[in-house]
This record gives C-alpha cells, sequence and structure tokens, in this order.
C-alpha cells in the first residue's frame, strides 16, 4: 500500500462546489502532524484553514495561491522523506489522470430534503438527510440564523445517522411568528416539530439559543433527548449574552453595518465572507423577521429564561457542553451550575460557532455522542 497521501479541495458544506487557494501555511518539505493546518481556502460561505489529513512531510503543493480548484481536486501532496521524487510524479500524474469532479447528480444527492411541518405556532421548516431508519441527529441553530448554520456538519453525521436540521420560529423558511418570544414556547415548537415528523425520541444538538433551546426540550418532554449536545449555549455562563451583539443584529441595515457584528461570531474575522453577511441581510428583509428578532433579543435580554433553565437543569441526567473560552456572544460556561452529568469539551481557537471554525473537531464530539446512545 502506497504510504503516499493526497490532500484534496474540502466540501466544507452541501453547497461547496470549489474553493480558492489563499495561502499556505506550510511550504513544500516541511513535516506536518496530522490535523495541523496547511492551507487557507476560500468558498463563498467562508474561509478556513484546510488540515493535513496524515502526518508526514508536505512533499508537493499542487495548488497554488489564487487557484479556484473543484471539490475533490489534489491540491498537495503528503509522504514520507524516503518516497522518491519519481514516485511522486507519478502518483500525482495517476491522481490528475483519473480524477473527476462532482456530477450534478453528485451535488443533487447531497442537497438537504425540504419540507415543512405545521405545529400550533405555526409552519416550521426542516431539512433532512441521511437514512430514513434510525434515531434521527437534530440540529436547532442559534439566534438569526437558520438550518444552512449546519452544512459543514450534516455531511459528517449523515454518514451515521438520520439528521433533520430545523428553523426555529421567527428563523429562515420557519413562521415568523414567535409566540411570547420565550424558550419554552420554542421548545414547545420543536417538540411539536418532531411528533409531527413521527420522531419519539432523537440526538438533540443545539447551538446558542437553539442549545439553550434543546435543553428546554429535554427537561419539558422526559425521554424525547436520547442524546443533548449543547454547542456554546445560552444562559449558561456567569456573563449575559451579549446585548451589543442582539441589538446590532436587528439595528444593522446595510451589509456594512451588519459585518462588524457577524465577525463577533468567531475567532477570526477575515473568516467571514460577503455571502455570510448578505445571507443575514435577506433573512432582515423577510417580512416579519426583525419583529421577531427584537422579541426574542428582549426575551434574552430580560434573562428570566435563563434563570428558569438553570434551575431546571438537573432534569437532564448528562450533556455535552461544547465551548471556547474566546466566545464575545454567550461567554464562557459556569462550571459551577452545571449538574454532575455535563461534560465541557473545550474547541481551541474557536469563538462562539466552534462547529463551523473548527467542524472536523466538533464532528468527531458529535459522532462519538451519537455513537455511544
Amino acid at each position: 500500500m502506497s504510504a503516499i497521501t493526497p490532500v484534496r479541495m474540502p466540501k466544507w458544506g452541501l453547497s461547496m462546489q470549489e474553493g480558492v487557494i489563499v495561502d499556505w501555511w506550510k511550504a513544500e518539505g516541511a513535516a506536518v502532524t496530522e490535523g495541523e493546518d496547511l492551507v487557507d481556502i476560500e468558498t463563498t460561505k467562508i474561509t478556513n484553514a484546510c488540515e493535513s489529513p496524515v502526518a508526514g512531510i508536505l512533499r508537493r503543493i499542487v495548488a497554488q495561491p489564487g487557484e479556484t480548484l473543484p471539490v475533490g481536486a489534489l491540491i498537495a501532496v503528503v509522504a514520507p522523506a524516503d518516497e522518491s521524487e519519481a514516485a511522486i510524479d507519478a502518483f500525482v500524474a495517476e491522481f490528475q489522470a483519473t480524477y473527476v469532479p462532482p456530477s450534478e447528480d453528485d451535488e443533487a444527492a447531497a442537497v438537504l430534503r425540504l419540507s415543512t411541518v405545521e405545529t400550533p405556532l405555526g409552519a416550521i421548516r426542516v431539512g433532512r438527510a441521511g437514512p430514513e431508519d434510525g434515531v434521527p441527529v437534530v440540529l436547532i441553530h442559534g439566534y438569526a440564523g437558520d438550518l444552512n448554520n449546519w452544512l459543514f456538519n450534516i455531511e459528517a453525521l449523515s454518514a451515521a445517522a438520520p439528521v433533520i436540521a430545523i428553523d426555529l420560529p421567527g428563523h429562515g423558511g420557519s413562521t415568523k411568528s414567535t409566540g411570547d418570544g420565550g424558550l419554552t414556547t420554542l421548545a414547545a415548537a420543536v417538540a411539536a416539530t418532531l411528533r409531527a415528523l413521527k420522531v419519539p425520541h432523537a440526538h438533540l444538538v443545539g447551538h446558542s439559543l437553539g442549545a439553550a433551546t434543546a435543553a428546554r426540550v429535554a427537561i419539558d418532554n422526559p425521554g424525547m433527548a436520547r442524546s443533548l449536545v449543547l454547542i456554546a449555549p445560552a444562559y449558561l455562563s456567569v456573563s449575559p449574552v451579549s446585548e451589543e451583539f442582539l441589538t446590532g443584529i436587528i439595528d444593522a441595515q446595510r451589509a456594512r453595518d451588519l459585518k462588524p457584528f457577524i465577525e463577533m461570531l468567531v475567532a477570526d474575522p477575515a473568516m467571514v465572507t460577503k455571502d455570510m453577511v448578505e445571507d443575514v441581510m435577506r433573512f432582515k428583509r423577510l417580512d416579519g423577521s426583525e419583529e421577531a428578532l427584537t422579541a426574542l433579543r428582549d426575551r434574552m435580554v430580560d434573562g428570566a429564561d435563563g434563570a428558569g433553565l438553570r434551575a431546571d437543569l438537573s432534569a437532564i441526567p448528562s450533556a455535552v457542553v461544547v465551548a471556547s473560552k474566546h466566545d464575545r456572544i454567550v461567554g464562557v460556561p459556569d462550571e459551577t451550575c452545571l449538574p454532575a452529568g455535563f461534560k465541557i469539551v473545550w474547541i481551541d481557537d474557536a469563538g462562539h460557532m466552534p462547529h463551523l471554525e473548527k467542524a472536523a473537531e466538533v464532528n468527531a464530539v458529535l459522532l462519538e455522542v451519537v455513537g455511544r446512545r
């Protein structure tokens, strides 16, 4: 078996078809470890670092800065020092001769299957991927997001289990009605959606406000949560949720005014692309969106929902909290308020969106949780 390993253009998100090489972190001939950053790649959704799939020597850089390549294309080669240059040349030549870019059918198969579900609050949009059978992983996004926030996670998760991504009330393709805007109301809408889909129990994964919602679902619907993962959860920190961020998202009327608040979400502002900002602007222009965000903001700033959630956490036997110590939106989880069955996994060099910033690390955590339940 050849010890030569290709480094390919990654697929970050179901909609990604190509990426642009920005800058190489390593030079040819440099030693690399598995998971070490090799090169920055820009997509329409994000700019992020592609990691080395193995430990070895970066023997060949195939793609140069500025080149645009399709998903799966060869961008570099990692191999031991004792592999000959002739062997590297032959490997690159064979790969390039046999590589076939993804077809339209391949892309279509990867797209989320979208539908809506009627609940007492209104229509809820869901996206489904993966197999039909099995306990699903249910993904619940955060404030001002939608189900597309999980596009870096769905492909990995759907290879192991059915995936259901939900647009919370007031967001995405769901009803813009949020009722009283409270956490209990959001959780009831999620639970009603799952019941309508005939899902009696699920692996619940939430981010930020969606994490608090997932926890509330688990508390209010005993037995529904087969497992629970809370990513950068709102309400579980010493500090309150950033009112500057919440209000900035609502008040910004132009992309350039919105961008600084989107940059607050991540540790490296260079990750934020024009499309990321424009996606939020398009959502804000929908009828009822700003009113929904305002209602949710007011409840989050009030803090009563958070106090109630913390008081009820002991009803949840176990959960995994994924967090960063550089989170500017919800702060660092307060370990003293977490029940004994809760485990914290710290993600380095990330901000409020570790599932996007460090998708491979977070996906590994999620797959471990799903696999043991």
